[in-house]
């Protein structure tokens, strides 16, 4: 574990830098927020980065390296002392104005990076659900100099998905200088750190009152002590980052008990649907979409809370690239934060605090921002998706009130709360109508895909998964403003239901982390590998070879069902096979016909092909390796002597071997 310790504080050394570098843009452009967007530092400097090998990569310049980050770095560092070398001290001094502020984010963040990347330690393994896939996105864009990164499970195709959330993973992981085994949990930490220090970032903004009448940021511009401000901002957080759906208290109160509770019931509550949420996420550590847009669309609330203070074009320049990276990480959110923008928009109209000329030029800004960041992406995009469809059954309210009912009672008080008085906040109320409209959508329409037996699943996820984010949000806000009742009495009773209430939410982590992580017994390290010297040491060899012999090759192993434990030797090598997962390629690729036909070729390849057959597939995919392993001689009746014929074996272990093709 020490050395472990070691690794991780070196990161967050580096994080800090990158954090220090980001401050002087961020003291001079966010001045409209208390704490002038402190909690945002790291992954607004790290995303320049990335979209800037992102855009070049994709004129086929070869800069997806490590000198290309560094080069991108040093142009940043570079530009910072040129264009705001007088702002640097000035930004260094303000800090003791707002420090309260920046050391609790500053704290948040040591506290969720170093706490979380320990408790990897207890279950590292890149192992399960899609992990592999998460793993193998990584992988393609490390071992890519150009882009787009080729597929690593479709050999001479490129990677079809909404991936950009894993190319930023790989930035980071260079420039952190970790191994990528390695770099996946810390890349996990680094998103639970910024999640929590940036949703308090987002409470504490929305807590603020117009300053203009008052000191900014002063306790009479708040219209509460900074204790309770911090303490609001700390509701928030742990509920967005960790906390639980009601299912944990639905079971509690129907049970009598929680003996015997399975945190993942939480999210498939409802037949043939998934309604996950960030705390189930961090349990189970997928490396998703979902889950690399967390920062994101955190950061995109932030914008808006400063752009309700002050509606200038940067910012909303800064809303479209988001909503751009947003399209390219998790294409879901990109619609859902639309929605979002739309409600703000309506009734900042509504109130008349901008004119509909106003707002059509601010839409035109977002919309060509967001395209312009998203082009490198959608040129060469096929759609997954087939349209939207009306929904054939709905869920029981019952099973919706289990589910939901916390949350969507303190949103409904919080609404209420957002239009009372003169500074009524609709940020808050956009936030509150826009998640209780998430969570009725899947009810009416779904996007249809290729899950014909769970129609609505994916559409229900992606919608309440935001929709958990922005009421987690509004607690942490509701929560401030009962704090700050006159009444002491009143603000005492509602004080202590809301804590009760926000007690009952974080039995989900205290339960699910628990069993995940096997009561925290043995500490194993933060090797995502691990598991691979246990059990495949064979492949471990392998892919180690692989890696130093690349050379430009594709390779050919076992087609495997999705979620299984193959196709893991290209995953983890960065070379492509001919197919991987068979149903995450029909869904990527748009129809089964040429995920079955690649499917029989291998079948061929190693069982009945002819000699001609075989060379055709060799050419056909640039084949270079063929692998043979357990789970080919499971798969296939292997014509050993025919493969070993096919070239020189250059790998041998106890069960498995690697011949390289002549």
């Amino acid at each position: 574990m020490t050395r472990d310790v070691v690794v991780i504080f070196q990161v967050y050394l580096i994080s800090f830098g990158l954090q220090m570098i980001a401050w002087p843009w961020l003291f001079k452009f966010g001045g409209k927020l208390m704490d002038h967007g402190w909690a945002s530092g790291r992954t607004v400097i790290t995303l320049v980065v990335a979209l800037a090998i992102w855009f070049t990569g994709h004129l086929k310049a070869p800069v997806n390296n490590d000198f290309g980050v560094a080069i991108a770095l040093l142009v940043i560092v570079f530009l910072t002392w040129k264009l705001l070398g007088k702002e640097i001290k000035p930004a260094l001094r303000s800090v003791h104005k707002i420090g309260y502020l920046v050391l609790a984010e500053e704290i948040l963040f040591a506290l969720g990076f170093f706490g979380y990347a320990l408790v990897r330690g207890y279950q590292p393994d890149i192992l399960g659900l899609e992990k592999f896939m998460d793993f193998g996105f990584i992988k393609s864009y490390l071992v890519s100099s150009t882009l787009p990164a080729a597929d690593m499970w479709w050999a001479g195709g490129t990677i079809n998905y909404y991936s950009f959330g894993q190319f930023w993973a790989s930035v980071l992981i260079r420039i952190w200088g970790v191994a990528p085994s390695v770099g996946y949990n810390l890349m996990l930490a680094f998103i639970l750190a910024s999640t929590l220090s940036l949703a308090f970032s987002v409470i504490v903004n929305l807590l603020e009152r117009d300053p203009s009448t008052t000191p900014a940021f002063s306790e009479a511009s708040l219209g509460m002590t900074k204790g309770r401000l911090i303490f609001s901002g700390l509701v928030g957080a742990a509920l967005v980052t960790l906390g639980g759906n009601s299912h944990t208290i639905w079971y509690f109160l129907t049970k009598g008990t929680l003996a015997g509770y399975w945190y993942a019931d939480a999210t498939r509550f409802i037949q043939n649907t998934i309604h996950e949420f960030p705390g189930y996420s961090f349990v189970v550590s997928d490396l998703h979409g979902h889950v690399l847009s967390l920062p994101m669309v955190l950061i995109f609330i932030l914008l808006l809370i400063t752009w309700q203070k002050e509606k200038r074009r940067l910012i909303e320049i800064g809303l479209g690239i988001l909503l751009g990276v947003m399209a390219m990480t998790n294409t879901w959110d990109s619609a859902i934060y639309g929605l979002l923008l739309a409600l703000l928009f309506f009734l900042n109209l509504m109130s008349r605090q901008t004119s509909i000329r106003e707002l059509t030029k601010t839409l035109v800004v977002v919309g060509v921002s967001a395209g312009i960041t998203a082009l490198p992406w959608l040129v060469g995009f096929s759609s997954i998706s087939d349209g939207l469809a009306a929904v054939k059954e709905r869920s029981p309210l019952w099973q919706l009130a289990v589910l939901w009912a916390v949350h969507i009672g303190v949103t409904v008080v919080a609404l209420g709360v957002s239009v009372r008085g003169k500074n009524k906040n609709f940020l808050v109320l956009a936030l509150g109508l826009c998640a209780i409209t998430l969570i009725l959508l899947p009810e009416f329409v779904y996007v249809r895909d290729i899950y014909p037996s769970h129609p609505r699943a994916n559409t229900m996820f992606k919608f309440t998964y935001q929709a958990f984010i922005m009421m987690g949000l509004v607690f942490g806000w509701l929560t401030g403003k009962v704090l700050n009742i006159r009444n002491k009495v009143l603000s005492a009773a509602v004080t202590g239901g809301l804590f009760l209430l926000f007690g009952s939410l974080l039995i989900f982590p205290y339960l699910a982390f628990s069993s995940y992580y096997g009561g925290f017994r043995s500490y194993r390290g933060l090797d995502g590998f691990s598991f691979l010297y246990l059990r495949f040491p064979d492949e471990v060899e392998m892919i180690g070879y692989l890696e130093k012999k690349a050379n430009g090759k594709n390779l050919i192993e076992a087609v495997g069902d999705s979620y299984t434990e193959t196709d893991f030797i290209s995953a983890f090598s960065g070379i492509p096979t001919v197919v991987g997962w068979r149903v995450h390629e029909w869904l990527w690729r748009g129809g089964y016909e040429m995920v079955g036909k690649r499917d029989e070729e291998v079948r061929r390849f190693y069982e009945t092909g002819s000699e001609a057959e075989i060379n055709e597939i060799i050419k056909k995919y640039n084949l270079g390796w063929v692998v043979v392993s357990p789970r080919e001689k499971e798969k296939y009746k292997i014509d050993e002597k025919k493969i070993k014929s096919l070239g020189e074996i250059v790998f041998s272990g106890k069960v498995s071997y690697l011949v390289r093709i002549r």
